[in-house]
């Protein structure tokens, strides 16, 4: 072998190092630019949600590519940026759109649902990362941002909250294919005389009269507290903590193969969201959600506490640390994992929609970036069991708030939410 094949056969050696190591932080997104939130979601109301969609998926497509050809740092460096961009952006602009084209009673259905395909997306990478080249892997990877933008391209109409008011006819259009299926007593022109009731009665005044209402006060507190609670509940921590968990149980298992056993739970929890959310209610999962990170991180900060502090021996339980994540990844993928996002589409009105949500996507990304951050400072000034205990007291503080401040949103339309705000 030449000397520069050497040196590129090492290149990639270092970057499937890279790779593998970074996949159990993929979930965190906190690496990911956040420059994305302050104009990208700004255009769906400009241009429409389609090409917004449709635009975000090719610097997606962009930075795979870039991966999968990169001659050195930088290209990854050039990646990474157009990856985050896409990415940031897409968590304001989908869920809003799917809250739009979506029927009251299986809104909450198809908002959780996009947390079964992050699993698989995340999944996908955990299986074939350590075991392909880095050109492979991510021409792999690019499959799906290009399936998506054809797709999406041919088959999805505009959403009808868009067109309303500017082109009814264009409203009337989109309501009609996307509820081809529907029977009984429905009408169309009903359908967009109520979503025009809904967006004339937010317009009235200019955007800052607009906030000062209670309803959207109100609503704009709950987005942002759940997007803060989804951080500040410690996924980062957990999952920088994946490996050293299944080591200190006493197993044997990679880091890769543990990462594997983390995304086969997420994905295989990611079902259970969408089967019940429009049956028992988003209240009920945020609860459960809650129940589970409190009761597996303070079980999970005792174990750690003894085995820093005491001379317990600990060798009888060495399972129970692989307990508590498998607890924690279940019970936040049913609950704080999805719906934050899904709740945020639901409750704040249509003319300020994109502009709260861009500032509550900004200020969860905010708490993942500084959860991250200070992980290790946190564990020195308060050991690796207090740490994981304050993450559990910001759930204690989250679950009261879900009781008396969060409303239950299942089944109603945006009129009845903010209805309910208002009170």
């Amino acid at each position: 072998m030449t000397n520069q094949n050497t040196q590129q056969s090492h290149f990639n050696n270092q970057c499937l190092i890279h790779v593998s190591t970074k996949m159990q932080r993929v979930l965190c997104n906190t690496s990911e630019p956040c420059v994305g939130y302050f104009h990208l979601p700004f255009l769906a109301d400009k241009i429409g949600r389609k090409p917004v969609l449709l635009a975000l998926a090719v610097p997606h497509i962009i930075s795979f590519l870039a991966f999968a050809f990169a001659k050195n740092i930088n290209w990854y460096y050039f990646g990474r940026f157009l990856g985050g961009v896409s990415l940031s952006s897409v968590y304001i602009v989908l869920p809003m759109y799917v809250a739009e084209i979506s029927e009251d009673s299986y809104r909450g259905m198809l908002l959780v649902s996009y947390s079964t395909f992050a699993s698989f997306g995340d999944l996908f990478p955990y299986i074939m990362g350590p075991y392909v080249s880095i050109m492979w892997f991510n021409l792999t990877l690019v499959v799906f941002p290009l399936m998506f933008f054809v797709l999406f391209f041919l088959l999805a109409p505009e959403s009808p909250y868009f067109y309303v008011g500017k082109n009814d006819h264009k409203a009337e259009k989109s309501l009609e294919l996307l509820r081809s299926g529907k029977v009984g007593f429905y009408s169309v022109k009903e359908e967009v005389k109520e979503i025009k009731c809904e967006i004339n009665k937010n317009k009235k005044g200019d955007i800052l009269n607009t906030l000062k209402k209670k309803y959207v006060i109100k609503g704009f507190l709950v987005a942002l507290c759940l997007s803060s609670a989804q951080q500040l509940s410690g996924l980062g921590a957990i999952l920088a903590y994946t490996e050293i968990i299944f080591s200190t149980a006493g197993t044997n298992v990679s880091a890769d193969v543990a990462s594997i056993i983390v995304g086969v739970v997420l994905f295989l929890a990611s079902f259970v969201g969408p089967l019940v959310v429009d049956r028992m209610g988003r209240k009920f999962l945020l609860l459960c959600s809650s129940s589970g990170i409190i009761v597996s991180e303070t079980t999970l900060g005792i174990y750690f506490y003894l085995q820093d502090n005491t001379d317990v021996n600990l060798d009888g339980i060495s399972w129970l640390p692989i307990l508590c994540l498998v607890v924690y990844v279940v019970t936040f993928n049913i609950g704080f994992g999805p719906l934050p996002y899904t709740i945020t589409s639901e409750i704040l009105p249509s003319n300020v929609k994109f502009l709260l949500a861009t500032v509550t996507g900004f200020t969860g990304w905010l708490m993942s970036f500084i959860v991250t951050k200070f992980f290790n400072d946190l564990n020195e000034a308060l050991g690796r069991g207090g740490t994981f205990w304050l993450f559990s007291g910001f759930c204690v503080f989250a679950f009261f708030f879900i009781i008396f401040v969060v409303p239950e949103t299942k089944g109603r339309s945006f009129q009845e939410i903010q209805g309910l705000l208002d009170k």
